[in-house]
Order: structure tokens, then sequence, then C-alpha cells
């Protein structure tokens, strides 16, 4: 399977990925065949969707990563933390932060790196500083969003909590 047969077979799914959480309007039921795919393929793939070219694949890989094994994909979350593009920064530092809650990931990558941080009118920055805070087990507001595209970190947090969980099954 590549790349491309993921998009084929999941179609607009990652736009659910930009910020799943909405108000009486359940998230698992429409990402469960995205995660449904994530055994068969391999962790080549994943890692490649990881530090893709457009966030559309890096949302997807990410998810993918999340239900497979994630811990395998620390080093493909981070560098596309220093090649940056726009909305899958909240949701690499969500699924990092989630990792380092599960010690995982340490979080301490994350405040050493020498990530841009005003890129993208600083979300880059603001969603590290959410990810230590997350990590750190400190609380992060629900209703604060990142201050480029809107999302918010603690829906993506949700979201990977849920993926790490092994609720996917549940939900097909």
């Amino acid at each position: 399977m590549t790349e491309d047969d993921v998009f084929t077979q999941t179609g607009e799914i990652y736009l659910r990925l930009i910020d799943p959480v909405r108000p009486g309007d359940g998230y698992q039921p429409v990402i469960a065949p995205l995660l449904a795919l994530a055994p068969s393929l391999p962790p080549g793939i994943v890692s490649q969707m990881i530090v893709g070219h457009s966030w559309r694949e890096r949302l997807l890989g990410l998810s993918l990563a999340m239900a497979k094994c994630p811990e395998k994909h620390v080093d493909e979350m981070l560098n596309s933390l220093y090649d940056v593009r726009g909305i899958s920064i909240v949701p690499t530092c969500a699924a990092l932060a989630v990792l380092a809650r599960h010690a995982l990931f340490d979080a301490e990558q994350l405040a050493s790196g020498t990530f841009d941080r005003s890129v993208f009118d600083g979300e880059v920055g603001w969603a590290i500083d959410q990810a230590i805070r997350y990590a750190e087990t400190q609380s992060v507001s629900a209703c604060e969003r990142g201050p480029n595209y809107g999302q918010s970190f603690v829906h993506q947090v949700e979201l990977y909590e849920w993926i790490m969980s092994g609720q996917q099954d549940s939900a097909t």
C-alpha cells in the first residue's frame, strides 16, 4: 500500500482531523476507517506521511502512528516540527504530549529543541508550550486556540488519547 492508496481509501477523513471534536458530533465513527488501515501499513509509509509535503498526509500519518506503534514515530514527529506544515503543528505537539503522558516520549526534547517558535504567527511556540504543560500534567485550557489556525490543543489531545486507548475498535 502507498500513501496515495491511503488517501484513496480514506477520502476526506483528513478534514475531520483538523479539529475533530465538535459538540454533538462524534468523530470516532468518521475516522475509524482510517485507523482500521493502521495494522496493514508498513511503518515506512506511516513515517513518510508524518514528515510529508502537506499537512493532509501529516494528519493522516499522525493518526495512523498513534494507532499502530507511536513510540516508533517520535523522531519523525519531532522532525516535522523543524519543517512545519501549518495545520499539522498543533496535532503533532498534541500527539507528542500524549506520548509524554504515557512515558513514551521525554517532553524535555520539545523544551530544548531549536524549533522556530515564531512561524505561523507563533503557533509552533504556542503548541510546544501547550504540549509541555500537558506532559507535565498541568492544566491546559479547553477554550484556548492556536494563534494561526484556531485549532484546539485539548481537542487534539482528546483524539490521540482516544486512539491510543484502542477505542477505535468499538467505533466501527
